[in-house]
């Protein structure tokens, strides 16, 4: 049986956005005449079937956006729908927020959701971007989208985030030039969150630059950090080298590693160091603060609106851009004490 055409596939077809082959499938807004002829000439070759309830999906905007996170209780993605809001606002479109709770299935449900609403456009940090069903159903129904903190892979879509990959190399250098050689990862579970996938990626590549190796990853929930004070005794528990300095895949990983670590007796940076990713407010107000690479979040969720919105009044834009990020001089890196202790206990004998 051959597959029905969708209106994303009349939009790749003929180099143009979802929200102009909408506008001459229904019949609405301004349209250039060389256009309108490509895309009926697309509709009639690839056999499209515009719905009835499509149709009436699109016969009107209410003004809303969709918005879909992760999780409510991260401070990144409060933060980040904070940003929508603030520009939603501001654009004159009502944002509506719901949480997946890093689940694929309330992802789904989440947009379907939204679908019902009638929403304009959605804005949405997606567990797996290779595997998100969730997308899947945004492609077919042909529903614009802009994805946050997310970079698509193999598919044509908008998306505001950072380069993780590159953040995290820059995490292993400035680890490394701590002293630090035995270096462990804790991460959230990369079949639950991609963004962590990449940071370990990014963190590999920048270690193997100097030729060392992670000696551990440790992969919990990324919520609630379960197994990880079980995994940290085992691995300390163990004869031979020990980790003196820990990468987190973000800062929520991070201040429970520290403090899981306390419970072994093993405070920081005295004896280990940590590195977090993404720069909340919780890292900075401890003592000592957390060392971290700090995401412009706020501008994240901002900028995705302007997208998106610019997908919807097909205005020409950047299909998607990745934000600077910034390197947070916290006080939970410090050198490894093995290594100076080790080197001051050269230096006596080198005569």
């Amino acid at each position: 049986m051959v597959k029905a055409a969708t209106i994303k596939d009349i939009a790749q077809h003929c180099g143009v956005s979802v929200a102009t082959v909408s506008r001459v499938v229904n019949n609405k807004g301004v349209v250039r005449a060389e256009t309108v002829k490509k895309v009926e000439s697309a509709v009639l070759t690839l056999g499209y079937r515009p719905s009835m309830a499509a149709r009436a999906l699109k016969s009107a905007s209410n003004r809303t956006l969709g918005v879909i996170i992760p999780s409510l209780m991260n401070p990144v993605f409060a933060e980040t729908a904070s940003g929508v809001q603030q520009r939603a606002r501001a654009r004159g479109y009502t944002p509506l927020i719901l949480s997946s709770d890093y689940d694929d299935e309330l992802e789904l449900s989440a947009v379907e959701n939204l679908q019902a609403y009638q929403v304009d456009g959605i804005l949405l940090t997606v567990n797996d971007v290779l595997s998100s069903a969730a997308l899947k159903q945004l492609d077919q129904a042909g529903l614009p989208y802009c994805l946050m903190h997310n970079v698509p892979r193999h598919r044509v879509a908008g998306y505001i985030g950072v380069d993780n990959f590159r953040a995290a190399a820059e995490v292993a250098s400035r680890i490394l030039a701590y002293g630090h050689t035995c270096i462990g990862m804790v991460s959230g579970e990369f079949v639950r969150t991609d963004r962590a996938r990449e940071r370990h990626a990014g963190f590999i590549a920048g270690l193997k630059y100097a030729g060392v190796e992670l000696a551990h990853l440790v992969q919990v929930d990324p919520v609630n950090a379960t197994g990880l004070q079980q995994a940290l005794t085992n691995i300390y528990g163990q004869s031979g080298a020990h980790p003196t300095a820990w990468f987190c895949s973000n800062d929520l990983l991070a201040l429970a590693t520290i403090a899981r670590l306390e419970l072994l007796d093993k405070p920081v940076p005295e004896q280990i160091s940590i590195v977090g990713f993404d720069g909340i407010q919780a890292g900075a107000l401890r003592e000592p603060a957390l060392t971290s690479i700090r995401t412009p979040n706020i501008d994240i969720g901002s900028a995705a609106v302007d997208l998106l919105l610019a997908q919807l009044d097909d205005t020409p834009a950047d299909l998607g851009r990745k934000l600077g990020y910034q390197w947070v001089e916290g006080g939970t890196l410090a050198t490894n004490s093995y290594t100076s202790h080790n080197l001051s206990n050269e230096s006596k004998y080198d005569v």
